[in-house]
């Protein structure tokens, strides 16, 4: 496992890497809500950790209750005292929950004054405020920010940290991407986060979408006026990136009125996508067809196929659907940009080791075989090797497969198997890690 020193604070020590705010962290979150743990979700302003929380807990179908701590007051959180029956109670807030089961989650913890970090926090790790306790159904996630000189934060303790599960986050472009599709983000926002990687290390996911709504907002005439556009835009976006989306604004209308991503998990030959893009062809609307690829191709050669693939929204069968309906040269473009995407590998059920191990008559041979004489899945083979190259340049396999001769033999016999298009880059990759194929026969 990688580590580096926490940006949280030097007390913590050394603390693994943050990770990226997608199906990684959902994954810990729904793990964390079966066993009942309190989590502590570090990371910047705007990366989207409420969201997460939000979308995890409908995922599993419960509810979720937010509570800002730096807007509180501590009867807001702990309720008024009253007394009854001579004794002191404390009447519960109406926000708290009573039963079912859901996230109740504390945004701003490290923000919030100290009288309301202390019950905030024992409702965090003890489950209880006085007579009040957290129903069985429910736990506790809260937000904070780094302890850097970026924040105002009042820092944790670091004994108290240690009761919760504590999970550092980023900003990820490609699990953003996913995200901002489905919210019908502006054209031009979408455009520029597909060219440019460095897009969110300078400006936050919430603040892009503000930037978004604030596009959607012009009218017609209003997009003309380049002083109009700097002057709202600056209000959100460092001056060079607000010149990088108006240079991109050619690209900004568009003619095809749908997601092009439901072309990737629900396309179908009865589909009514598939029968407007026959409707396409039929008019010989080739300009539409032209900007579905142009859409596509961004997306299937980048990180955000991953991430689609991971959740479902990108499968094969749709894919390939897709392909059949389209003309010969849009859908290489297709093929050719998905099978050299690493992060869509999993798509393919042919592993590297099935290809490296015994290779000559195994049902691996066999299914690129298929692959091979079918025009319409050569992005499969491209994904197998794509999934291969990556394999044996792990410096951690090196060695070995330099001695397996099983593994030279096998490389030698797939490489024979292979159109050239597919051979060429496995044999870049073999020389360049030192790894020598032995053909059939030799």
């Amino acid at each position: 496992m990688n580590y580096a020193s926490s940006k949280a604070g030097a007390s913590d020590g050394l603390r693994p890497l943050a990770i990226p705010v997608g199906p990684r962290l959902e994954r810990v979150l729904q793990v964390a809500y079966r066993a009942r743990r309190a989590v502590l979700i570090e990371g910047p302003t705007g990366v989207g950790k409420s969201e997460i929380v939000r979308r995890v807990a409908s995922d599993l179908g419960i509810a979720t209750t937010i509570l800002d701590l730096s807007l509180l007051e501590p009867p807001d959180l702990v309720g008024l005292p009253i007394v009854k029956d001579g004794r002191t109670e404390y009447a519960l807030p109406h926000v708290l929950p009573r039963d079912g089961a859901g996230i109740l989650l504390l945004e701003e913890l490290n923000r919030a004054e100290r009288y309301i970090q202390q019950p905030a926090l024992q409702l965090l790790s003890a489950r209880r405020l006085h007579e009040y306790e957290l129903p069985e159904g429910w736990v506790c996630v809260a937000t904070v920010n780094p302890q850097t000189a970026d924040y105002h934060v009042t820092a944790l303790d670091k004994a108290l940290r240690a009761r919760f599960l504590q999970v550092s986050v980023r900003a990820d472009r490609a699990s953003w991407l996913a995200w901002a599709q489905t919210k019908n983000l502006h054209p031009g926002i979408l455009a520029l986060a597909h060219a440019h990687e460095r897009l969110l290390e300078d400006v936050p996911p919430r603040t892009w979408t503000y930037a978004s709504e604030l596009l959607q907002a012009f009218t017609a005439a209003e997009l003309e006026d380049g002083a109009l556009l700097r002057d709202a835009l600056g209000g959100y976006l460092p001056a060079a990136w607000v010149e990088a989306l108006l240079a991109s604004k050619s690209s900004w209308g568009t003619r095809v009125g749908f997601d092009v991503r439901a072309l990737l998990g629900t396309y179908g030959a009865s589909s009514p996508l598939a029968k407007e893009i026959a409707g396409y062809r039929q008019q010989g609307q080739t300009d539409r067809l032209d900007e579905i690829v142009q859409r596509l191709v961004p997306l299937l050669s980048g990180p955000e196929a991953g991430v689609l693939a991971a959740q479902g929204q990108l499968t094969l069968a749709s894919l390939e659907a897709l392909f059949a309906d389209l003309p010969g040269d849009q859908r290489e473009k297709l093929q050719e940009a998905l099978g050299g995407n690493p992060t869509a590998v999993t798509l393919v059920d042919v592993d590297p080791t099935d290809l490296l191990g015994s290779f000559p008559g195994s049902a691996a041979e066999k299914k690129l075989a298929a692959w091979r004489s079918d025009s319409m899945k050569q992005h499969r083979i491209a994904l197998a090797v794509t999934a291969l190259r990556a394999f044996v340049a792990q410096p951690s396999r090196l060695a070995e497969l330099k001695r397996s001769n099983v593994a030279r033999q096998s490389l030698g016999h797939l490489l024979l198997q292979l159109h050239e298009k597919h051979a060429m880059p496995l044999v870049e990759t073999l020389k360049r890690v030192g790894i020598t194929p032995v053909r059939p026969g030799a």
